[in-house]
């Protein structure tokens, strides 16, 4: 029944599209400008990607060789980026690097370079953490048997860690790849004319330009873009890499060299400078600024709400495709990245274009689009949370004749109960800080804390922009560091 729905949401975004171009009779991509948006999309995206990962590979090398205090710390920072709404990076960017920021001029934030800043911001980070824990994973006798051969540090890695790095490789460079050409609220901001992701571009075609062919144009490249990188997607979600909280390897390592030990402690230290500083930018202006006005009560209320509900029907969702746990099922929790939201809007904005606007169509299309895209995280870790019922279990609850209401109390819930509420803080997060569904869907009265900042922010309201951001980002660093807590917590049971 969830595969058919979820499955019936997708054709209700995509079939209107053809349906829409096949009577308006008109292919001509070039036409309509949709090339140069492909090819610069790709671009970014490909440089994003390669920094994130091959620096991400040398943060994880370093900090699975060099013991040092607060690593354990360091890593929890990592995944604050995570945690953080793109347009509170985005506030904080500019802070930093703005034409009346802490460092102006040091980097040109508008443009190539900023939308690749900031998604290296983004990325790198779970780069790092990603591939920690699979190097991780290498073997202690490895290592000893480097040592024993008298392998250099070069030998050690190629020979050691190369192998744990190898696969994860692919399927991190895959979705970090996606997640940079499937951008919106970055390249909004930092964005221009010659600087346009297909998803910004298909929101313009729509919202700005009423140019329906080319944003259904546009929609259609990134479905095709979507549908060649997602079977490599898919193999990043088959562990539990957003679910699993990380614990620093105590075991034997070979003692580095001091122009390694020196190497390692600098690329640590850059990472922290690509984090803290943008964190603290946020924090340093926000607090001050920290306003709690009519509107922002608001706004706050309104982006709970949208996030609660936005993330128990994510849950709902994924409860089946989880347990089913197969090939199909897992395709279709993929589903807001095989169809991306900018794509699904354009098809559910053209097959409802004849009903009147109202508040709670809105606010239905937000929490269903929200729901969608939160639908990957919520079933990854509820998947992992099945995998841990073990035939044991299985064998006690048929012995005891346990089904239904009695079987979900009894085995299903014990184990499950740390993943389900981690998916639903992880998923409300995802929600709280979403700025696409409701600049899709436009607002209709309905005022969230994201759209509030942008707005600020447009109106040139520096300080009150800075304080809205800084409450968006202490509730979804609360809610991120709650579902790590309880995931940690689980772990030491």
């Amino acid at each position: 029944m969830v595969q058919g729905l979820v499955l019936c949401a997708l054709l209700l975004g995509l079939l209107p599209l053809f349906e829409f171009l096949a009577t308006q009779g008109d292919w001509n991509f070039a036409a309509h400008g949709v090339w140069p948006v492909v090819v610069f999309t790709l671009k970014q995206a490909l440089i994003s990607t390669l920094i994130s990962v091959v620096a991400g590979i040398a943060v994880a090398h370093a900090l699975l060789r060099q013991n040092f205090p607060g690593r354990a710390l360091f890593l929890k920072l990592l995944a604050l980026p995570m945690a953080m709404p793109a347009i509170v990076a985005v506030l904080g960017l500019v802070s930093l690097f703005g034409n009346s920021g802490l460092l102006p001029g040091v980097v040109p934030l508008y443009g190539f370079t900023g939308i690749v800043l900031a998604h290296v911001f983004f990325n790198l980070p779970m780069c790092a953490r990603l591939f920690f824990q699979a190097l991780q994973a290498a073997p202690e006798e490895g290592f000893k048997l480097a040592a024993q051969l008298n392998m250099g540090e070069a030998a050690t890695f190629r020979h050691v860690e190369w192998p744990q790095l190898q696969p994860a490789i692919a399927r991190v460079a895959s979705l970090v790849f996606l997640l940079c050409a499937a951008s919106f609220v970055i390249a909004l901001n930092f964005g221009g004319a010659s600087a346009t992701t297909l998803e910004v571009a298909i929101y313009q075609s729509l919202r700005l330009d009423f140019d329906v062919p080319r944003a259904l144009q546009l929609s259609l490249v990134q479905v095709a873009l979507s549908g060649t990188l997602i079977w490599l997607v898919a193999k990043a979600f088959e562990s539990d890499a957003f679910a699993v909280s990380l614990k620093p390897w105590q075991g034997f390592r070979p003692r580095p060299s001091l122009a390694t030990r020196a190497l390692n402690i600098a690329l640590v230290c850059a990472a922290a400078l690509l984090v803290l500083p943008v964190l603290l930018a946020v924090l340093a202006s926000g607090l001050q600024g920290l306003h709690f006005t009519a509107p922002t009560w608001q706004a706050l209320g309104t982006s709970l709400a949208l996030g609660l509900a936005s993330a128990v029907i994510a849950l709902l969702l994924a409860w089946p495709l989880a347990r089913a746990d197969d090939a199909a099922s897992h395709l279709i929790s993929l589903a807001a990245m095989i169809l991306p939201p900018a794509v699904m809007a354009t098809g559910w904005f053209i097959l409802l274009r004849g009903l009147p606007d109202s508040w709670a169509l809105s606010f239905a299309l937000i929490v269903a689009l929200n729901s969608l895209m939160a639908l990957p995280f919520a079933a990854a870790t509820l998947t992992a949370g099945f995998r841990k019922i073990t035939p044991v279990h299985e064998r006690l609850a048929s012995q005891l004749g346990l089904q239904g209401l009695a079987r979900l109390r009894i085995v299903e819930l014990p184990v499950l109960r740390p993943h389900l509420a981690q998916a639903l803080l992880m998923a409300m997060v995802n929600s709280l800080g979403d700025l696409t569904a409701i600049t899709l869907f436009g607002s209709h009265g309905i005022l969230t804390l994201p759209s509030l900042q942008q707005a600020e922010m447009g109106h040139y309201r520096g300080a009150e922009a800075a304080g809205t951001a800084a409450l968006l980002l202490l509730v979804c660093g609360a809610l991120t560091f709650l579902a790590h807590h309880l995931a940690e917590q689980h772990d030491h049971a």
